[in-house]
């Protein structure tokens, strides 16, 4: 199951700094404003501000704020990049790029970055390690996402910081713990929904509990009618889930609305090669390896955490495993210091061709 399942993370909006006297009267009135929740007259004070005062740290984090309350996402996530311009250490300014990095993919890295700086200032920053770990998971590097989660669990984490950790564990393959967190996380009142319900209903069916799984997420479907990349990973979970419980009709029924999407193509291809593995029906593998095909001829600037995946999956197929080979040729000239991909080639060399 891929990580695109984890959906946006649940972070509430971090709250307003406090402001000295000694700031300029625009930027003060323009943070009353945006207390007062007038976010859009705040911004366009602050916009001016910030062209007055270039200097000013709290213009210009007072303008990040606003975008982002204003839902503009790429303008606080720029804006926030331009307050450590002037003030390099901003702690507010580091976390929210490091929250925001969970929004888009080729925001992760620069998200790991900031939060890397704020934990070399404070190793006990559990909200920190909490995003950093969450960041780490989306990318797949499971490993460092688990001991940065080893340590804000052992300490008194906050309900988001439950839930991000029981959907890492569930795609790095922890079932058990993930669904202990799961527990724990519904133990604080909250409720398991999007992106979270689909990481649990892939422990659940990991764990056996195929039918309760399909239970979750017909219920997750049914609250959401428009497709969406939301309800795309849904139907691609659902039916996996019906696929589990032996409901190859009802899977084919679920996945039909993604089919011939560009949009869905990745996510289509995993849930084909799982009913796959499930079914042991060979049609679904080969759409499985069309559809990975096509995202790697067709996707500009893919990741390498999504490259590496498709290269794991092809090279499981004999007929594809000399095409695997080269995406982890590829991979490895791009990544030179990364010396698992190497590993990978040596292992799929010696597999593919004992003799070599």
């Amino acid at each position: 199951m891929g990580l695109a399942l984890l959906g946006m993370p649940t972070i509430a909006l971090l709250p307003l700094p406090a402001i000295a006297q000694t700031v300029p009267t625009a930027v003060r009135q323009a943070y009353t404003l945006l207390g007062q929740g007038l976010v859009n007259q705040a911004i366009g004070i602050f916009e001016q501000a910030v062209r007055q005062f270039p200097q000013s740290t709290e213009a210009r984090l007072g303008l990040a704020i606003a975008y982002r309350r204003a839902g503009r996402d790429a303008d606080a996530f720029t804006a926030y990049q331009q307050v450590l311009e002037v003030d390099p250490n901003n702690r507010l300014a580091l976390l929210s790029i490091g929250v925001l990095g969970g929004f888009r993919p080729e925001w992760q890295n620069r998200g790991i970055e900031a939060l890397n700086v704020l934990l070399r200032q404070d190793a006990n920053d559990t909200e920190a390690l909490a995003q950093r770990a969450l960041l780490l998971g989306y990318q797949g590097r499971f490993g460092e996402s688990i001991a940065d989660y080893q340590i804000v669990l052992q300490s008194n984490p906050t309900p988001e910081a439950i839930l991000g950790a029981a959907q890492i564990y569930s795609f790095s393959g922890d079932f058990a713990q993930s669904i202990a967190l799961f527990d724990r996380y519904r133990g604080t009142g909250g409720q398991i929904t999007g992106g979270a319900a689909i990481a649990y209903a892939n422990a659940l069916r990991e764990t056996g509990n195929a039918p309760q799984a399909v239970r979750v997420l017909e219920a997750q479907l049914r609250q959401s009618r428009e497709l969406n990349s939301t309800t795309i990973q849904l139907r691609a979970a659902l039916a996996t889930a019906y696929a589990a419980t032996g409901q190859l009709d009802q899977a084919n029924q679920t996945l039909a609305p993604l089919v011939g999407r560009q949009d869905s193509r990745l996510t289509l291809a995993r849930a084909l090669n799982e009913i796959a593995d499930t079914s042991g029906n060979l049609a679904y593998a080969q759409q499985a390896i069309d559809l990975y095909r096509q995202v790697i001829s067709q996707t500009p600037n893919l990741t390498v955490g999504v490259a590496r995946e498709i290269a794991d999956v092809l090279s499981g197929y004999p007929q594809e495993q000399a095409y695997a080979l080269e995406i982890y040729r590829q991979l490895a000239q791009q990544n030179p210091g990364d010396r698992s991909l190497a590993i990978q080639q040596i292992v799929l060399v010696s597999a593919a061709w004992p003799d070599h």
